[in-house]
This record gives C-alpha cells, sequence and structure tokens, in this order.
C-alpha cells in the first residue's frame, strides 16, 4: 500500500499483515522505491480520478508490461481509457453496486447481479431459493430451464449434478438469468395489493381512513355541519310540509346566507330555527374558508419545495441521487420499474427525468416521517435507501419498514463492520457496501483480467470471468469451469456448455477460485446427490 502518511490506515494495514509505504503514489520516485520496475500489476484506488490516471500511466512509463487496475467514477472515461491501454482494467464503484443493489430490491434472495456486456448490456443476476419458490417442483434441469427462461447452474451448492434428476420442493437451487425473468418468479406479500387498482370497497376504506386522519377541529365541523344539515332538512320539511328536496333547498340556501326568498317561514318557530340555521351556516362557513385557505398555502409551499402525494402504485422509492442512486435509477428504468426518487438537492439529470416523466422526484429530506408519508409506502415494491449517511440510511429504511411491514428494503453503508451490525439486528433490510462488492472483483481482475465479481455459493468462491471469443471459440483455461451466457450479434443468450460458443461471441462464465490458491489440493468432482 502506497498512500500519504495515514496513522489510522497504517493501524489497520498492520492488523492485516500488509506493508504500508508512506509516499505520494502519483511520484516516479515513489513508484520506483516500491518495486513498480519488477512488479506484476498495480491498482489505483484513490477517489480521486485524476490521481488514479496519473498512477496508472506513471507506472506504464516505468514498466510497459505492468498491468494495471484503476478506479475511475466517470464510465464513459472508463470504456476510452480500456480500450486505448493495453493490459488495463478500469472500474466504476457506483456502476458496479448499483446492478446488485437493483436486484436484491427487486428479489430477496438475488445475490448478485450485474450488466453484460458492461456499460451497454443487458442486467442479469444469481438468485439463491429452493425449487418450490421457482414453481419448478418436479421438473428436470431442461424442463425448468425451458419454463424459467434462466440457467440452473447448481444444487444444493453443487454445480456439477445429474441433469436428468427431478427437482424436489426442498432443493437449493442457484439460478442465472435476465433479471426481468428473475423478479418475475418472485412472490410478493403485498403484489396482489399492489398491482391491482382500488375496487369500491378500498376506495370507502380509504375515504374513511383519510377521514380520521384529518386535522380534529375540520373533522368535528364536519361531523356538525352534517348534523345540523340532516336536522334542520327533516325539521323544515315537516314545516312546509314539502319533500326532502325542496326543504334541503331551503336549508342550503338558508345555511350559505345565499336566501332567494322563494320560500320564507311564516311561524315564530320557523323564524327562530332560521336565524339559528343562517348563524350556524355562517360559523361553519367562516371555519371552512379558514382552513381551505391553510390547506391551499401548505399545498402551494409544499409544491414550491418538490413535495406532493404520490399516486403511484408497485413502484420502487429510491432515496438519494448520488453517483450510485443515479445508475440505480438507470437500471430500474431499464426493467420497466416505476421509480419514485427522493433527493433534497437532485441533479439537472433528475430533473429533466422527472420533467419528462420518467420519475417521479420529491425533493426533500427522506428521513422525514412527513416526506416518507407522502410516498404511498403501503402498496410500494421496495425501498432503496442511498443517501451519503449510514445513520441516515438506517433511519429511512426503519421508517419505511414501520409504514409497510412486508416492504423490501435495501440499504447501502459505508462502514463494513456496521454493516454487519444492521444486518444482525434487523434481518429484514439488507444492506450493502459499495467497496466491498467492488473490491473481490479489483482483486481478481489483478490476475484475472476479464473478472467481473467473485460469488459465493455451497462451499465454494467463484470468480465471474468475462471473455471476448476469436474465430475458433476455445473454453477458459481453468478446470471446472461452468459456462452461463454468451453475448452474440447483440443478443444475450444461455448457454450449457462451452461448445456451444460461435466465434466471436463474447463468453459469461464462473470458475472455482480453490484451485488458484498457493497449496491447494486438486479440487476433485463432486455430484449433487
Amino acid at each position: 500500500m502506497v498512500w500519504p502518511h495515514d496513522h489510522e490506515l497504517a493501524k489497520q494495514l498492520e492488523r492485516i499483515k500488509c506493508e504500508y509505504l508512506p509516499f505520494a503514489p502519483n511520484d516516479y520516485e515513489s513508484l520506483r522505491s516500491v518495486g513498480v520496475p519488477d512488479a506484476t500489476s498495480l491498482m489505483a484506488l484513490a477517489e480521486d480520478d485524476r490521481v488514479n490516471l496519473q498512477v496508472a500511466l506513471k507506472a506504464r512509463d516505468i514498466n510497459p508490461k505492468i498491468r494495471v487496475v484503476l478506479r475511475q467514477f466517470n464510465r464513459t472515461l472508463a470504456r476510452k481509457i480500456e480500450q486505448n491501454l493495453p493490459n488495463c482494467s478500469v472500474l466504476s464503484l457506483a456502476s458496479h453496486a448499483a446492478a446488485t443493489i437493483v436486484g436484491a430490491a427487486l428479489d430477496q434472495s438475488s445475490f448478485y447481479s450485474l450488466q453484460f456486456p458492461d456499460l451497454d448490456g443487458v442486467l442479469c443476476g444469481f438468485s439463491q431459493r429452493p425449487a418450490g419458490l421457482f414453481g419448478i417442483t418436479g421438473m428436470t434441469r431442461a424442463e425448468a430451464q425451458a419454463q424459467l427462461k434462466m440457467r440452473v447452474i447448481a444444487v444444493g451448492g453443487v454445480t456439477e449434478f445429474d441433469p436428468k434428476r427431478r427437482f424436489e420442493a426442498s432443493d437449493e437451487l442457484v439460478v442465472f438469468g435476465l433479471l426481468k425473468y428473475l423478479i418475475a418468479t418472485v412472490v410478493n406479500p403485498v403484489s396482489a395489493e399492489t398491482i391491482a387498482r382500488p375496487n369500491i370497497g378500498h376506495r370507502f376504506r380509504g375515504a374513511v381512513q383519510a377521514f380520521r386522519h384529518l386535522d380534529p377541529v375540520i373533522r368535528g365541523m364536519l361531523a356538525a355541519a352534517t348534523l345540523v344539515f340532516i336536522a334542520a332538512t327533516v325539521f323544515f320539511g315537516f314545516l312546509f310540509k314539502k319533500d326532502a328536496i325542496t326543504a334541503a333547498y331551503f336549508v342550503t340556501t338558508t345555511m350559505t346566507t345565499t336566501g332567494y326568498g322563494d320560500i320564507t317561514p311564516t311561524t315564530h318557530l320557523g323564524q327562530l330555527a332560521t336565524m339559528l340555521l343562517e348563524i350556524l351556516g355562517v360559523a361553519f362557513s367562516g371555519i371552512s374558508i379558514a382552513f381551505v385557505t391553510t390547506a391551499l398555502t401548505r399545498a402551494q409551499f409544499t409544491a414550491l419545495q418538490g413535495l406532493r402525494q404520490i399516486k403511484t402504485r408497485g413502484h420502487v422509492v429510491v432515496c438519494g441521487a448520488g453517483n450510485v442512486g443515479t445508475r440505480v435509477i438507470e437500471f430500474l428504468r431499464m426493467l420497466g420499474q416505476p421509480v419514485v426518487v427522493i433527493d433534497p438537492a437532485p441533479d439537472a439529470e433528475t430533473v429533466e427525468l422527472s420533467r419528462i416523466r420518467a420519475v417521479e422526484l420529491l425533493t426533500g429530506d427522506a428521513t422525514r416521517d412527513g416526506t416518507l408519508e407522502l410516498c404511498n409506502l403501503p402498496v410500494a415494491r421496495s425501498l432503496i435507501a442511498l443517501t451519503s449517511s449510514d445513520t441516515a440510511n438506517l433511519e429511512v429504511a426503519l421508517g419505511a419498514r414501520g409504514r409497510n411491514p412486508h416492504l423490501q428494503v435495501v440499504m447501502r453503508v459505508q462502514d463494513d463492520a456496521f454493516a454487519g451490525s444492521v444486518g444482525r439486528q434487523f434481518e429484514a433490510i439488507q444492506t450493502f457496501s459499495t467497496s466491498s462488492l467492488a473490491a473481490p472483483a479489483f482483486a481478481g481482475l489483478s490476475r484475472f483480467p476479464g473478472t467481473r465479481a467473485r460469488i459465493e455459493f455451497g462451499d465454494e468462491d467463484y470468480n465471474v470471468g468475462e471473455r471476448l471469443q476469436g474465430e475458433v471459440p476455445m473454453p477458459p483455461p481453468a478446470e471446472h469451469c461452468v459456462a452461463l451466457a454468451v453475448w452474440r450479434n447483440g443478443q444475450f443468450l444461455h448457454i450449457d456448455n462451452f461448445d456451444e460458443m460461435e466465434p466471436f461471441d463474447r463468453l459469461l462464465f464462473i470458475v472455482p477460485l480453490s484451485q488458484f490458491r498457493a497449496g491447494a489440493p486438486r479440487r476433485e468432482t463432486r455430484t449433487a446427490p
């Protein structure tokens, strides 16, 4: 590790037995002193894109053969660097993490997602569930894959199993496929309520609920005015010996002080009742005008803040439209999901998406109860908390779960220890760290060009790799690799084995990493029972 002196960093690196050299990394002498001339690879992982690029180019000046892996926020620049700098891989943390966060928000059993090919491909992911929850009990692998339109890659954590065996409901499967097909198999506990439009019963219950939430004064006034109107209609109907419509007409004109004079009480009792009705009508009208004026003023102020009641159903609420949030929003839109965005200071791109109605934007603080109340959370599909504060994300997540106990909640956490604590104490909330998601990919890229991620299931961890085939397709040069899919002529296609590859396919596959560990014994073939 090469970085300017940092006492806390030094202590952390000492714990993991990593040598620390307190030098400026973008200096030729520093790079020479740490062994760049003889190094195999170099990773530039600072938060400053400019520093990372300087380190990479200066290291390549010193050692033209060194493999370079660097971090860049700008994905377009990253692609151009990869295309023009040989033996170089560039990764954006925001883009890398966004796909997995979206997959988890839409499918709780999804443990990793990615865009394949990177930058302009489709969204696909891995999910681990019992066969019963995939709806493929009693099917063979071929039958299950035909129904799911996805690839079954492991049973009970083992990738090598009898393809003709019929799955039992309890068989734990790992499935890979397009996210749009993956989320179609999810059983949402509130899906019926979310997707269906409200019927008359729902509307009536909603009206009653809305009445209960009214200000107590206005609620009492409305109740009193209704009782006075009904009682007065009955009284004047008997007094004038008129029908109910005529009596109601007289009561309405009197309470609103319109007084057309076409119906006039002639008895003292009728005149006294009319005077009382006029006084009550003026009182009710004055209170109503005051409350309506206040409500309109509040609504205007709320509108100026970009806050309003959301009517969308089955939507995903994204709190925070920063680097990760922007990519999450883009991926959700790719999947056709309705999106509600909450951000106190949205950038121009998010505002433009709101203007063209691609998303619904609330310019407010997601930690405030009033803001969450506007999001129609009882019928939302999920909520993703992506603000820059771990505690704020937790506050948003807990507030959302309090309003909808069935809501799928995903939050970003920068501190790994805090993420573990949240996961243990609040099992219904999924936590992800962008750095933790990207770190294995960076490590893999330093050794294996084409690394996309590292995943784990069963007793093994796997490298997810991507390879562009030449005129003669060749399987990966490793043992026990599992073919997943190819990108061919602009189309995503599943393959069951490497024999199905064609020239110039872009291949996606997984390879067990245990075979590459120093001193590791040769991996024996395991077959699922």
